[in-house]
């Protein structure tokens, strides 16, 4: 890979230029000012693009799974509570509001 003088890697920069909230373009361009060719640069940042969004994509599919095993769980404990006649208001609201809750942000997330 092409290496600058401090060590960092390419792919790395760009990945770094991207978490700091340049668009695809700004970097594109960034890159062609320092000389490197068009479709090298077009082909990095497009692989930089997809690895940034599968880091996304992981991250709101466990929210979704945590919040759907949330929401299970709160089902399991409110159908138990339910035959001892205890009071399961806080599992049942509780639990599975949070529940709820994760679920929308990993579906944010995705979209």
């Amino acid at each position: 890979m092409v290496q600058e003088a401090t060590g960092v890697s390419l792919s790395e920069r760009i990945l770094d230029l991207l978490k700091q909230g340049q668009k695809k373009e700004q970097v594109e361009l960034t890159l062609l000012a320092e000389g490197l060719e068009e479709y090298f640069v077009r082909q990095v940042v497009a692989e930089a693009v997809k690895l940034k969004n599968t880091k996304t994509r992981a991250q709101a599919l466990m929210l979704i799974l945590a919040g759907a095993f949330l929401c299970f769980l709160s089902f399991l404990l409110t159908i138990t509570s339910s035959f001892s006649h205890s009071s399961f208001e806080i599992v049942l609201y509780g639990f599975t509001t949070i529940g709820i809750i994760l679920v929308f942000a990993g579906l944010v997330k995705v979209f």
